[in-house]
């Protein structure tokens, strides 16, 4: 009986435990997703900012990027800071973003730390980006092309293009 209640704690012990994760369907590709956000831009990723331990390697947590054109929002910095996923956000690792290298990105606000959001540095003049649908998508700036799930049937797209779709979803 004794050995019975001991397991009994344990197992209340373990699942009363908060267990943050992302959880999130798709909710679209780029042309879907992206007019509902705050801040559509074009964007160099210029340096990693902050890391974290996660599954045993040093992981950007947070990065600096140049804002080249802004499609959507109102931003006058010319650098901005951008929170990734911690380890327990629906948010993408911020290593998919390659330093000197240029995306399109549909950007929401950033968020003030919380017991889900652990980025105690995170500000809300910051921001973030969702993990849930295709919020980003790869630039090849010397061809003007935007590379990624634009939409259901586009999978590359001329810059020019993508602002004119963009402004007339907005």
């Amino acid at each position: 009986m004794k050995i019975l209640k001991i397991v009994a704690t344990i197992f209340i012990l373990t699942i009363s435990q908060n267990i943050i994760a992302c959880d999130c369907i798709s909710e679209g590709e780029f042309l879907t997703v992206a007019p509902k956000t705050d801040l559509i831009a074009l964007v160099k990723v210029t340096k990693y900012l902050t890391f974290k331990d996660i599954y045993g390697k040093q992981t950007p947590t947070s990065m600096e990027v140049e804002i080249i054109d802004t499609y959507k929002g109102k931003e006058t910095r010319k650098k901005i800071i951008v929170w990734g996923d911690n380890g327990a956000l629906c948010r993408p690792y911020l290593s998919t973003f390659d330093i000197g290298k240029y995306y399109v990105i549909a950007f929401y606000k950033g968020s003030t730390p919380s017991e889900i959001n652990a980025n105690q540095d995170e500000k809300t003049t910051d921001y973030s980006i969702s993990v849930c649908g295709d919020y980003w998508l790869f630039v090849d700036k010397n061809l003007q092309y935007a590379i990624g799930a634009v939409s259901k049937k586009e999978r590359k797209l001329k810059l020019t293009e993508l602002r004119r779709r963009l402004k007339n979803k907005l």
